[in-house]
């Protein structure tokens, strides 16, 4: 099931489920307990029922519902009564600094900034970076941020996991935001990595809780559309090919760790923006949609932070 959260437009917040193809059902508006998506992950860790039979369960009441199309529309165009926020508030973000998850070719290696062979062939050890907390997570429609201080900064287009108390509960799609300054001295990796509006998230969540599924590396559509002036700059299209499965990325952040009970995990560069093969940067008010199947869209203008 695809999870969201909505806030309406005197600041009441929703979580919502997708009950149709254009119609979402506030669960809240069932039990007023139910506020966000952790509260069913933690009523489903307490239960031993999974989120989508509690979900399944709430719905045999009648809910408020919403059409998605004009919630989409208001939360892009910033008007309307209610729009569409981020669908989780983490304790923790964190991003794969290299490709070790994915399938890549000696080229690809030889080709990145870091050329480390090693990294790649041991993707049991995670090469994890710190990419901040809520405070620098962006909803879905809103304003990612470019550092001023850095030449060049890319969106990078991404599956993101969703880690409670150490185990993969479902996905999302993210733009995952960095700057050229680790590329221009190491002690800079933070910095380019954790500022404000570096990183977004949405439109839902889905949830995948069939652990035979999660033990299959994850193979789906992932697009990155670049406007700038209402002209497509940049592009890219890709299936994502991990070489681990969802169960086993996860296992590998956690092994060594004791993380927080909410963690959002970026999966490494996908869809980059390019034109002729030529990463394009981002610039001030540009505007970046990253579509991923069976997800959604996020769509995110650009500011200087």
């Amino acid at each position: 099931m695809k999870y969201f959260r909505i806030m309406e437009e005197f600041g009441s917040v929703h979580l919502c489920v997708q009950t149709k193809e254009d119609e979402l059902t506030s669960l809240t508006s069932i039990n007023e307990l139910v506020k966000d998506y952790k509260n069913l992950l933690d009523t489903s860790h307490i239960s031993k029922m999974k989120v989508d039979e509690i979900t399944e369960k709430l719905l045999e009441n009648n809910g408020k519902t919403y059409s998605l199309e004009k919630l989409i529309d208001s939360s892009i165009n910033k008007k309307g009564p209610a729009r569409i926020i981020t669908p989780i508030e983490p304790d923790e973000m964190w991003a794969e600094g290299f490709g070790n998850r994915l399938i890549l070719s000696k080229d690809q290696i030889n080709n990145s900034n870091d050329k480390d062979e090693a990294a790649y062939q041991n993707p049991k050890i995670s090469t994890l970076l710190y990419k901040g907390s809520k405070d620098r997570l962006v909803g879905p429609y809103e304003k990612i941020g470019i550092r001023s201080d850095t030449e060049r900064t890319i969106s990078e287009g991404e599956i993101v996991f969703i880690i409670y108390k150490g185990k993969f509960v479902g996905i999302s799609v993210g733009n995952e935001v960095a700057g050229n300054l680790r590329s221009n001295s190491q002690f800079w990796v933070s910095p380019s990595k954790v500022f404000t509006g570096c990183a977004s998230i949405g439109p839902c969540i889905l949830s995948m809780e069939d652990e035979e599924e999660n033990k299959k590396p994850l193979e789906l559509k992932l697009e990155i559309n670049h406007y700038r002036k209402n002209q497509k700059v940049g592009s890219g299209s890709i299936i994502t090919e991990f070489k681990t499965s969802p169960l086993e990325i996860v296992e590998a952040t956690v092994i060594h760790d004791s993380p927080p009970d909410l963690l959002l995990q970026f999966s490494g560069g996908f869809a980059i923006s390019r034109k002729d093969d030529e990463i394009i940067p981002l610039e001030k008010e540009d505007s970046i949609k990253i579509s991923l199947e069976g997800v959604g869209f996020i769509q995110n203008e650009v500011e200087i932070v």
